[in-house]
């Protein structure tokens, strides 16, 4: 019974180290956070655990961007700065964001890459003519990715 529990406990654990990040807030496998900087700008990240692939990220951080400027009761919004990209990667390290892995003979360790997006954005209401490119419709982007996103 007690080996029963043992490798109930270990299959969950691999479950829950093996999976891609889900579209969720910030979590112990990833998800979105976002924090005020004025009124109308905000900064957005969505990192990502070991598993996610960086269009994955990009594409959950556009989403979020988004959702967030429909919830705060605006149409438009504009990337005011892409800090996308590699958030770490390093062989051995202590903290939440690094993943170690040791092969069986304990001597060889190996490194995992996370990504985390992060955009600046800002609110807008209706589409500024200097900028048009670099604004987005959050109807738009919403009917586009939800498919993709899949709460």
């Amino acid at each position: 019974m007690k080996f029963l529990k043992l490798y109930t406990l270990f299959l969950f654990f691999i479950f829950l180290t093996n999976c891609s990040t889900s579209y969720q807030p910030k979590g112990t496998l990833g998800g979105y956070s976002e924090e005020k900087i004025l009124d109308n700008l905000y900064r957005v990240e969505f990192a990502g655990n070991r598993h996610s692939k960086p269009e994955k990220i990009q594409n959950y951080l556009l989403y979020r961007c988004a959702e967030l400027t429909q919830e705060m009761g605006f149409t438009y919004f504009a990337i005011v700065s892409d800090e996308r990209g590699v958030s770490f990667e390093t062989i051995i390290s202590m903290s939440e964001d690094t993943s170690t892995t040791v092969s069986p003979d304990f001597q060889t360790a190996a490194s995992s890459t996370k990504y985390t997006g992060v955009y600046v954005i800002k609110f807008l209401n209706d589409i500024d003519k200097k900028n048009k490119n670099a604004v987005f419709n959050v109807d738009d982007v919403i009917s586009k990715l939800s498919e993709i996103v899949k709460k």
